[in-house]
């Protein structure tokens, strides 16, 4: 975000749709995509590349990282949807464990990237001193607020959906990001890319989820069942 516009962002995690749709069907039993589907990650992809092509504000480091994005987003998802699919548990004591695992994480990287010792001094990274305005704490405690509730929403709609349909979801609702992208952002991408982006969340609209193969989907049922006998 720092390097690049958040177009660039978009049009990147717009392709994950492809990798995640090989994954559910390679690993989390799914069918491949139907014909309407594989068209409308065609057009995701050809916007993605239209994007790019255009794309004058970004360079070959934002792009690198884009690429890391999308490798841990995949891992991300897949992982988080076969866990949901072995573990039977509610949406706030998934949340709130990923929330509690991610503390050690976030602290080797506020070490790693040396915010740690800012932290302690009571300064930002420019140096400033933190100043706990009455704007600064409502901004912060409304982030904690939504941050949670994405978190809950999050894990009910991947309970719903594959993990294909979840990040077509993901990028489909980049929209409203778009837009207040344009009020509140300074760095944006050309009327070209802006474009760009618009129809790869057009073409994510048309994105259908593939059912379970009949072998995942007996095996599931079977699991339900003996979960509801199990706390009966």
């Amino acid at each position: 975000m720092k390097s690049a516009p958040l177009e660039t962002f978009i049009a990147f995690k717009s392709t994950t749709p492809i990798f995640f749709s090989i994954i559910d069907y390679v690993l989390l039993g799914r069918e491949l995509p139907k014909i309407k589907s594989v068209m409308s990650m065609i057009g995701i992809t050809v916007g993605a590349i239209c994007y790019v092509n255009g794309d004058v504000l970004s360079n070959a480091a934002s792009y690198a990282l884009c690429v890391v994005f999308i490798i841990f987003a995949c891992l991300d998802g897949s992982i988080a949807k076969d866990t949901i699919n072995r573990y039977k548990m509610n949406s706030w004591s998934r949340t709130f464990l990923i929330n509690l695992m991610s503390i050690p994480i976030a602290v080797f990287l506020m070490w790693f990237t040396g915010e740690l010792s800012y932290a302690r001094k009571f300064e930002d990274v420019n140096g400033n001193a933190l100043k706990f305005t009455n704007r600064a704490v409502l901004a912060l405690s409304c982030s904690c607020v939504f941050g949670v509730g994405m978190g809950v929403f999050t894990m009910l709609i991947r309970d719903a959906l594959s993990t294909t349909s979840v990040s077509v979801v993901a990028t489909c609702n980049k929209f409203l990001s778009e837009i207040v992208n344009f009020f509140i952002w300074d760095n944006h991408a050309s009327l070209d890319g802006a474009g760009a982006v618009f129809f790869i969340i057009f073409c994510g609209a048309f994105y259908e989820q593939s059912p379970l193969r009949k072998k995942e989907k007996v095996e599931i049922d079977e699991t339900e069942a003996l979960l509801r006998k199990t706390d009966s």
